[in-house]
């Protein structure tokens, strides 16, 4: 900024941020292929349910390991791993954590208004249905910052410990993911609007 420049107001600063963050998002999701990120999202959906837990649908975050001990467990960057010390050959360590606890019939509602920021790698939305024999499904549907969306099924059986993924699917186009192409649209265009700085 030259001398005769009047300061930045908090709004132009604030955007800079998010536009800086959004791109560090970016570089990260470049290096997570497919298969990580579907791994990324149905962990974190099969995480999202604690034991005893009444939560029964909800929105989740993703984001690396580094960003999130800072901005959620308010860790001094200083007390991070040096980057020599981390095994990076299979990419970047990720890691998730409970935005906002929601009815099912609320997710869509509750994704245009989550507390989503532009660091964020992508947004994981749940909601868990019974059927007469007491097996649980868990519909999950994601979005990364990135465009690309994700859209499966766990299901867990009567008496299990470990869910079943019954189907999962990686996509680009919000066609692709049929009845969950509304959901996915509007997490996504969450994740955009946080990246402009809104």
């Amino acid at each position: 900024m030259a001398d005769d420049d009047g300061p930045l107001s908090p709004d132009v600063l604030l955007r800079h941020a998010a536009a800086g963050d959004a791109a560090r998002a970016l570089d990260v999701l470049a290096t997570v292929n497919a298969t990580k990120l579907l791994d990324a999202v149905f962990t974190q959906a099969e995480l999202a349910v604690e034991d005893g837990s009444a939560r029964r649908a909800g929105l989740d975050a993703i984001a690396e390991l580094d960003r999130a001990a800072i901005e959620i467990m308010d860790l001094p960057q200083s007390s991070m791993p040096d980057v020599a010390e981390i095994d990076s050959s299979e990419g970047p360590t990720l890691v998730g954590w409970e935005l906002a606890t929601v009815a099912p019939e609320d997710v869509t509602t509750a994704a245009l208004v989550a507390d989503v920021r532009p660091w964020m790698l992508a947004v994981v939305a749940f909601a868990d249905t019974l059927d007469r024999t007491g097996d649980r499904y868990r519909r999950v549907v994601a979005a990364a910052a990135d465009g690309r969306l994700v859209a499966g099924q766990l299901r867990y059986a009567t008496g299990s410990d470990a869910p079943d993924l019954l189907d999962g699917i990686v996509a680009r186009r919000a066609a692709d993911l049929t009845d969950d192409a509304t959901l996915a649209t509007t997490l996504l265009a969450t994740l955009r609007a946080a990246a402009r700085g809104r």
